[in-house]
């Protein structure tokens, strides 16, 4: 096996990608590929850096590409020597047999316990908690907002919740750049596998360096480690071999979730222990922006306004008020924050209805909404802007810089070349 694939992020963007390209090619040796489902892989390995597969447990592939997550109280912690990490409850169940039947390898002599990293398995890292990470998106985009608002000298200028929410619409739409929706948020490069609660790291070695990746699958006992995994129910990550990933598709790992719920297929596994992301969208906003606004009154609870009057200038104080979800919904129905959420999503998707289109997709929303309710109009809305195939990691953005990197560079980016071709998108909107 190869010895001098040495890629690191601090690496030029040239050097980079050679040396990405030689892990990805030479990593593994030929004898150990074979056709899967996803391609020509190593055997029981999956590749988070094609296609699709970038999304593993965080989009809904049978129905309509939506985003996902898992439901969290079906979490299971694995207790380690320090601390524990959670993972979906049967994806834990799979693991603690799995580490029981490799430990009785090593004790029965069939594997060397003096391996320098799988003398031993243990997790140390797995669900990373979408919550928190959210939440830490939300107070970089409030820190973000108030620097715009001090920069143009419009901070005075809000005094009330209707004001707020007209300068923050502005500049979420026309100024912001990163993701804002959970929807969207689930699919961007803020989150990876580990947010899925089916991977497991049993190494805590560095993801930016290839050498350590090369190391660990060089030790001695790395075949046998892959092997049991599979008949576990696991998948090796390849590009991060020492992390263990629940292939829902396997005989074995369905079993293990038959153990929790009435389950036959992969689908059935998504729809039982995954809720999608969009459904509880609005009334997240809700909060959010309650607590965005409250944040605001904290940080401003006064404003001075000048008026002038003949050869006279006031200065009058004023104090704002916080606000409660209460008086939130009092005062705005779900028709608003429904108009609100669409246009966030055309802009953060990439798909960029025309104005009269994303107007129809507004009425009719807003028209389902008042006969039916919110959670109907937003079944229509998430219809309207599903799909991956414009996210970085999906096929048709894979095949674009691939395409690049075999024809050389183009004028345009292959981010650049993915949004143009996203505007030109015109979705049916009735």
């Amino acid at each position: 096996m190869p010895d001098k694939i040495k890629a690191k992020n601090t690496m030029s963007s040239r050097e980079l990608y050679t040396n990405r390209t030689e892990y990805k090619s030479r990593a593994f040796s030929p004898e150990q590929y074979e056709a899967t489902r996803e391609g020509f892989l190593p055997a029981g390995t999956v590749d988070f850096w094609w296609a699709e597969r970038a999304f593993v447990g965080r989009i809904n592939t049978s129905d309509i590409s939506e985003p996902i997550e898992p439901y969290v109280p079906y979490m299971k912690p694995l207790r380690t020597k320090q601390n524990s990490v959670l993972v979906l409850n049967f994806v834990a169940d799979a693991f603690k047999e799995f580490q029981t039947e490799y430990l009785l390898q090593i004790r029965f002599g069939n594997l060397q316990e003096d391996d320098p990293f799988l003398s031993e398995i243990e997790a140390v890292k797995g669900y990373m908690s979408i919550r928190d990470a959210y939440r830490e998106l939300q107070k970089s985009f409030y820190n973000s907002f108030v620097r715009y608002l001090a920069d143009n000298n419009m901070t005075d200028d809000i005094l009330d919740m209707n004001d707020f929410l007209r300068e923050m619409s502005y500049y979420l739409l026309n100024v912001y750049k990163a993701p804002f929706t959970r929807s969207a948020f689930m699919l961007s490069r803020h989150l990876g596998p580990m947010a899925s609660g089916l991977c497991i790291d049993v190494q805590s070695l560095s993801y930016s360096e290839d050498e350590p990746k090369i190391e660990f699958i060089n030790s001695p006992n790395f075949q046998q480690f892959r092997r049991t995994a599979n008949q576990y129910g696991f998948m090796v990550d390849k590009n991060v071999p020492w992390r263990l990933v629940a292939n829902m598709n396997s005989p074995q790992m369905i079993e293990y979730a038959k153990q929790y719920q009435d389950v036959e297929s992969v689908d059935d596994i998504v729809n039982k222990f995954f809720v999608q992301t969009s459904t509880k969208e609005i009334e997240n906003l809700k909060l959010y922006l309650v607590s965005l606004y409250n944040q605001f009154v904290s940080d401003n609870p006064i404003v001075q306004k000048e008026t002038f009057h003949p050869n006279v200038t006031n200065r009058v104080s004023y104090g704002r008020s916080p606000i409660t979800l209460q008086k939130l919904n009092e005062c705005y129905s779900d028709c608003r924050w429904l108009e609100l959420f669409i246009k966030v999503r055309n802009k953060e998707t990439g798909l960029n209805y025309s104005t009269p289109a994303e107007t129809a997709i507004i009425r009719v929303a807003k028209d389902i909404q008042k006969t039916l309710d919110t959670r109907e109009a937003m079944r229509y809305t998430r219809v309207k802007f599903s799909g991956v195939e414009f996210y970085n990691g999906s096929l048709y953005h894979a095949s674009e810089k691939m395409r690049q990197a075999m024809s050389g560079k183009d004028k345009l980016t292959p981010e650049e070349v993915i949004k143009r071709k996203a505007k030109s998108i015109k979705k049916v909107f009735y």
